[in-house]
């Protein structure tokens, strides 16, 4: 069923919806429907236009990736560092490539999650790196070649264990519950992604210490020229804003699945 729901995700974004209404427009000005092709290229012009330009995606993104401060492993006690014993990575996505190297093949939101995770890592050197991850759309599992990654950035490979299963988040959390126990731990994952996933280790019956990364929203309150059109970036946003909804729906959905 997830396999389902990342298959559909694609298709609710705006640039499919948008294609689809300029179809339609075509198909009814050939058959003389003017009224309907009309309203179907405003819609498509109002679809570009309004998330175009971020709305409303730019806003919610923002303050839900703001809901979990970067850590700051100095504002942790003593007292609780010295129990943390993992830093725990979740995975994304990874595309096999064998002409690139394979910090290219991992997609830029499990790159920035490793990096951000070998760093907290090398903060608390008493700590395990967990690299979680299964396969999805590509035969090779996320966590295996992030691990290959973080080998060839210096990692040691005794401070590393690999978690081939999961394949969503929800069973990142079950699966790695036995192993985390009732112990704080850090978890790293994207910032627009990780209230969702503090929820879902919560329920696991986990300790978890947030530790966003790969923020999408980064406002310095300039204005640029991209500031005033419609870009394709922003119609990226909205797409992910889409896919964090999804989600949502889908976990509310597992939850009545006994």
């Amino acid at each position: 069923m997830i396999e389902f729901v990342r298959f559909l995700v694609p298709f609710l974004a705006p640039l499919p919806i948008g294609v689809v209404c300029i179809f339609l427009a075509l198909f009814f000005l050939l058959f003389r429907l003017r009224k309907l092709a009309t309203f179907s290229l405003l819609i498509t012009l109002c679809l570009f236009l309004v998330l175009g330009y971020g709305l409303p995606a730019r806003q919610q993104l923002e303050e839900l990736e703001r809901r979990y401060p970067p850590l700051d492993i100095e504002k942790i006690a003593e007292t609780e560092q010295r129990q943390i014993r993992f830093v725990v990575v979740l995975g994304s996505s990874n595309t096999t490539d064998p002409a690139l190297p394979e910090s290219n093949q991992l997609d830029t939101a499990s790159l920035y999650r490793l990096v951000e995770g070998i760093r907290l890592q090398r903060q608390l050197p008493q700590t395990f790196l967990i690299l979680s991850g299964g396969a999805n759309q590509d035969p090779r599992a996320n966590a295996a070649v992030a691990g290959r990654v973080a080998e060839s950035l210096g990692m040691d490979s005794g401070r590393l264990v690999i978690e081939e299963r999961p394949h969503d988040t929800a069973e990142e959390a079950k699966m790695l519950q036995p192993m985390l126990k009732d112990m704080p731990f850090i978890l790293v994952t994207s910032a627009a992604h990780m209230e969702r996933a503090m929820k879902l280790f919560k329920e696991a019956g986990t300790r978890p210490l947030a530790a966003p990364t790969d923020f999408l929203i980064k406002d310095n309150n300039q204005l640029v020229s991209s500031s005033f059109v419609p870009t394709c970036e922003n119609l990226g946003l909205s797409q992910r804003m889409i896919y964090e909804w999804a989600a949502q729906v889908w976990n509310s959905i597992n939850r009545l699945i006994p």
